[in-house]
């Protein structure tokens, strides 16, 4: 809910009625939330592209590892409790290379 400069709610914003009455949230705990998300995809990032490029051989940029690796085409085929993810046929080499480099890590216990 909106408030003015005194403590009343406001009932129109901009000559505009209020459509919906939503709780206030904390713009500096969504913000937080939002960098620490971003930090930890950026360390899953390099960490795959670092496997990768120890696959390799070569050097990987995470531009290069976004579009070569994880952009790829992709079905998800679902039959009874078992998932199965179908790779396309231009991405499957470099999963086969990234996966085991992956499953090495030594990964902290929660």
């Amino acid at each position: 809910m909106a408030h003015s400069s005194t403590n009343r709610a406001k009932s129109h914003w901009r000559g505009k009625t209020l459509k919906s009455k939503t709780a206030a949230m904390d713009a500096f705990a969504c913000n937080e939330v939002r960098l620490l998300v971003s930090c930890l995809a950026y360390e899953i990032m390099h960490i795959a592209r670092r496997a990768m490029a120890a696959a390799t051989g070569t050097g990987w940029s995470l531009r290069r590892l976004r579009e070569r690796v994880l952009r790829a085409g992709a079905r998800l085929l679902i039959s009874g409790r078992r998932m199965t993810l179908a790779l396309s046929s231009a991405a499957a080499p470099f999963w086969s290379v990234l996966w085991p480099g992956i499953r090495a890590l030594h990964w902290a216990d929660p």
